[in-house]
This record gives C-alpha cells, sequence and structure tokens, in this order.
C-alpha cells in the first residue's frame, strides 16, 4: 500500500512539477517577468495596460484616462490631448472584456493614491460592462491583483491553473518560447494606446482603412450578409441593476472629488448586431452624471451603419474615435 502511495505521488509529482517548470520559463501570460510593450501575444491586456502604468507614472504623472474594454482601441489619446489643458497627460487604462468593477477599482486606485484624475473618457459597452462576470478569473480577463487586493502569488496560481487546463498553450508556450517567437503589435509605450488600424497617432480624420486587412468573405460573413437579411437593430434589456447603479455613483463621487472633466461614452457597435441602449438605463445615467456628460453612440447611426468603419461587428477604428472625440469636444 505504501509502494502504491509512493508511486502515485510520483506519478502525480513529475507532470506537475514539468508543467510549473514549463509554466516558469515560458512566461505565457506575461505576469512573471519584465514586459515588452510590444510582445503582446496571448497576454491579459489589464495587467499589461497595469504594469505599463505602474512602469511609466513616477515619470509621466498621468492625469487623464480613457477607461475602456477591447473597444478604446479605436481611440487615440494623441488626438485627445489636443482638445484637453496643457499639461495634461492622457493613458489608455484598457482591459479586455471591461466590466463596470474594473473600472471602478481602477478610479478608486488613482483616487486613494492621490493621482489626479483631471479628465476621463469612461466607455461603457452596452450591456457587455454592465453584464456577465464582474471579476473574471479566466487569463485574459482576470484583473491585476493591485486592485483587487489578491497578492501576486494568489494571482499567478490561478493563470498556472488556466494554463495547465489547455495543453495546446503549453506546446505554443515551448515553441514560441524556444524560436523567441510573438505576436507582435503596435503599442504606445507611453499612453498604452492601442493601434488595431496600422495607423499610429493621428492628428486628423483618417480614412475608413479598418478592414484593409480583411478578406472579402470576411466582410460578406461579418457585414453585408447581416446588413441585407432584415436584421433590425435591438433595444438592450435594461442591465443597470441597484448594485451596478450604487457602483455608478461611487465612481461619479470620485469624479467630483477630483473636479474632473469627464465624458461617459456608450460606445458604438454596428448596429445590426449590437443592441442600442435601453431607454431606462440612458435616462439613469443621465441623472447620474447629467445629461451634458454621456453621450450616446449605440443603435442606429452614421457610425455605426457604415461596416467600413469597423474591423469586426464589435470594435471601431480610428475613424469612429476621432469622430467621437471631435463630437464630444466641438460640441
Amino acid at each position: 500500500m505504501k509502494r502504491f502511495i509512493i508511486t502515485i505521488s510520483i506519478g502525480i509529482a513529475i507532470p506537475l512539477v514539468t508543467l510549473i517548470a514549463i509554466y516558469l520559463w515560458t512566461d505565457p501570460f506575461r505576469c512573471l517577468h519584465a514586459f515588452d510593450i510590444n510582445d503582446v501575444d496571448i497576454t491579459n491586456r489589464e495587467y499589461l495596460s497595469t504594469e505599463l502604468f505602474l512602469r511609466n507614472e513616477p515619470i509621466y504623472h498621468y492625469n487623464s484616462f480613457i477607461f475602456s474594454s477591447s473597444r478604446g482601441g479605436g481611440m487615440n489619446t494623441y488626438q485627445w490631448k489636443t482638445y484637453l489643458p496643457e499639461g495634461a497627460q492622457p493613458f489608455l487604462f484598457q482591459a479586455w472584456g471591461e466590466s463596470l468593477t474594473g473600472i471602478e477599482l481602477k478610479m478608486n486606485y488613482l483616487n486613494e493614491n492621490n493621482i489626479p484624475i483631471d479628465n476621463a473618457l469612461i466607455m461603457f459597452d452596452i450591456p457587455g460592462t454592465f453584464s456577465g462576470t464582474q471579476l473574471p478569473t479566466e487569463a485574459l480577463g482576470m484583473k491585476h491583483y493591485m486592485f483587487t487586493g489578491h497578492s501576486k502569488f494568489t494571482y499567478n496560481a490561478i493563470q498556472f491553473f488556466n494554463f495547465i487546463q489547455k495543453p495546446s498553450l503549453w506546446r505554443k508556450s515551448i515553441k514560441n518560447t524556444i524560436h523567441n517567437v510573438r505576436e507582435m503589435c503596435c503599442s504606445d509605450t507611453i499612453s498604452n494606446d492601442w493601434d488595431n488600424t496600422c495607423a499610429l497617432n493621428y492628428t486628423e480624420l483618417p480614412a475608413q482603412d479598418s478592414l484593409k486587412k480583411c478578406t472579402e468573405m470576411t466582410r460578406t460573413t461579418f457585414f453585408s450578409t447581416i446588413e441585407h437579411s432584415g436584421y433590425k437593430v435591438k433595444v438592450s434589456d435594461v442591465v443597470i441593476t441597484p448594485q451596478r447603479e450604487k457602483q455608478l455613483r461611487h465612481m461619479r463621487d470620485i469624479l467630483d472629488a477630483n473636479k474632473s472633466d469627464y465624458h461617459i461614452i456608450l460606445s458604438p457597435g454596428y448596429c445590426y448586431t449590437n443592441p442600442e441602449v435601453n431607454p431606462k438605463d440612458l435616462a439613469l445615467l443621465q441623472e447620474i452624471f447629467g445629461a451634458t456628460h454621456v453621450h450616446n453612440y449605440t443603435g442606429k447611426n452614421e457610425m455605426t451603419e457604415d461596416y467600413n468603419n469597423y474591423s469586426d461587428p464589435n470594435h471601431f477604428g480610428l475613424r469612429v474615435g476621432f469622430m467621437i472625440i471631435e463630437d464630444i469636444y466641438k460640441k
């Protein structure tokens, strides 16, 4: 019996130790060792954004923030900065699938650490920001331990658990590490701008080029077929629960305490696949933040109806981001 237990223990220990060694060596989620901002591969964007912020904040003293999900890749801090007061230093605080809780945690951290929020663009996706898991534990969506109160060890323990569930990831991590292969992107090392259209730092309205890399089949599948199939623009269900309302009011209090010049952006998704904000939710947002602070770009409009403005049904290109900023600040 004793020999059997020892044999089983060894049988478990050897592969477990091997996987731990692979995880430590390959650092598949870029959360163990120093990273290059352009070395994103399968990185958790929340982690990368936060680590870049921590690295740069003592140097650049950020005071203006865009809080967003992946849709914030269509926003441009350099264009935004032209509308901000002298001395503004913007940062894109982006996270894949960002939740309302994620935004609230970031704002709370800045406020508690006396980092000014002089200017803010806060992007809400309907319904994504308010629905689903607010504190996800999957590899690409997990919140940085600095915001959740977890230790770095706990964070990596959860990431390791995510890692061991995907054998394909083991092989990819080993191969990429051996051959020094990374899936690169163009991301600004100061502002954290995410360039999803391969056109950096526009200061004037860019062309509709977000689909240059898409095949004609992709266009047909994602857009043209939908547009001509009789698909109707839908209105979202009510997504602001009493708990979410409480969080929103807390966020407003933080903004007011910082005397922030802020704007709430209801982000534009392709109108035939993304719902329009529910009128009840819109009215509540306007009541909490003030109507002049809330900008609704959901539903059918010049930004959302033209599929040339999108790289996929959920993500708009820099042209739309430019139009949003122009619309907000030129009113």
